[in-house]
Formats: C-alpha cells, structure tokens, sequence
C-alpha cells in the first residue's frame, strides 16, 4: 500500500481527519511494534495487552504515523502524526475497506471446518499464472488479519484471495461484507469449533454467512458432497458450481 497520512484519515473518519497533516507516505501497517517496519502505521489495539503502551517500540521501528484511541488523549505521542479515533479496530476495518475499493481488484473468499489455507494457496496459486494475485498471509483469517490482508495489496493487484475462520455466528457475515467477495468458497463442514455451535447443522449455518456480502453477480463455490450445504446452497440467488468425489447418475 501506498497512501498518505491525510488520506487515511478521511478513510477512517478520524475526530482531527481536517487537521493539517504533513507530507508524510505510508506503506504498510502493523499491529505487533516487534514487527513493525519503517514507513507502517501502527494500530495500537486492545487484548490481553493495551497496544498504546507499545508506541515508543513501534517509534523506534520506523512508525511513521499511528490510529490512537480517543480514549487515550491523555498520552498521545508528540514524536509523529497522531490519527485520532473512537475505536482503532474499527479504524484499521474501514482504513482495510477502503483501500479494497481504492484498488477495486476481484475478490475471492474461502472458508471451511478444514482445507481453507491449502484451498487458498491453490487458488491463488493457479491465478497468478495470469494475474497479479494477493493472499491471506499464514492464517490471518479474523477481523484483524482480514484487513491488514486487504492493506498488504499492492496497487496493481488483480485478484485478492481472502481466507476466513470463524468459531461464533456473526464472524463470517461481517468478514463477507467487508470485502464482498465476486467468488465464495467452503471446503467442508467439519466438527472444528464444534463446542461453540453445538452440532454440524449449526455450523453450516455459521459458514453460509460468506456468501451474505456475495455481490450479486458473485459465483458461490462449495463441497457438493456435503448434503448440509446442498441444502443450504437453495436459498442462495448467485451462480453456483459445485466440487466433490460422489458420482451421480442423470
């Protein structure tokens, strides 16, 4: 990526998005100070450990602006552009979004109990034979590792393939309208996170959310061994096509 400091923020609705900035590019973001590179934005987030209280780490890595809390003004850093918000996570979803659409490549989503990543790398793999393609890193899968997947583009990609993982309802409909894909996959449905979702038939229902962003002219690809998905695959008005072992008779 490639953008400066003003630019991003009027993409995440920053309280100071008007302030003067200055003339400064940013190239890549990062969330852990450790791995941080000069030219990132840092965005301090909230888990076990408040990410503010890393900014000299990620100074001192080659920061060269940061999201910052609204709720932390009391320590803002003096020493680089300060983005100021109401929730850096949401920030760092909007600033990915943006983006997404500033590059406007086609989108690909995959999920699945299993086989996602290595469904994901095959994709991408056979695409980049004819297009510049852009893929989830590792398994940055989540609300975090979806947009830094979508800020890690470079502005000539043609294709984004994007992993999903989810263990609670909601997760995969929020991930797909985020990026609101031209092409949804699920590989299977499994018994992973199982003791969230209770039964199989519960989880289906958590993985058809990807196809909620769908566009509609989108393709919904899925494992058309899977009576639960064959069912669910109904209510879904996209193209579909359908991948399996099981051999039908006309």
């Amino acid at each position: 990526m490639k953008m400066q400091v003003a630019e991003i923020a009027k993409a995440v609705q920053a309280v100071n998005a008007e302030q003067a900035w200055p003339d400064v590019n940013v190239t890549g973001v990062a969330f852990d100070s450790r791995k941080l590179q000069a030219g990132d934005l840092f965005i301090p987030l909230m888990g076990a450990n408040d990410g503010h209280q890393y900014i000299q780490s990620a100074i001192e890595h080659g920061a060269v602006a940061t999201l910052w809390a609204s709720d932390h003004a009391d320590d803002v850093p003096e020493d680089l552009p300060v983005i100021m918000v109401a929730d850096t996570l949401t920030a760092l979803q909007q600033l990915g979004q943006y983006y997404l659409q500033k590059i406007n490549p086609k989108v690909v989503a995959v999920t699945g109990s299993n086989g996602k990543t290595t469904t994901k790398d095959m994709i991408a793999s056979v695409l980049s034979t004819q297009f510049n393609v852009t893929k989830t890193h590792a398994n940055f899968n989540n609300q975090i590792g979806v947009p830094v997947t979508l800020l890690s583009m470079e502005p000539n990609t043609e294709v984004v393939v994007v992993e999903m993982g989810m263990d609670h309802f909601g997760e995969l409909d929020f991930l797909s309208r985020l990026v609101q894909p031209d092409v949804a996959v699920i590989t299977m449905i499994g018994e992973a996170h199982i003791e969230f979702f209770g039964t199989r038939d519960r989880i289906a229902d958590a993985k058809m959310e990807i196809v909620h962003g769908l566009k509609e002219d989108g393709t919904f690809i899925f494992n058309g061994d899977e009576p639960l998905l064959q069912e669910r695959a109904k209510e879904v008005s996209q193209h579909q096509r359908t991948l399996g072992w099981m051999i039908r008779t006309p």
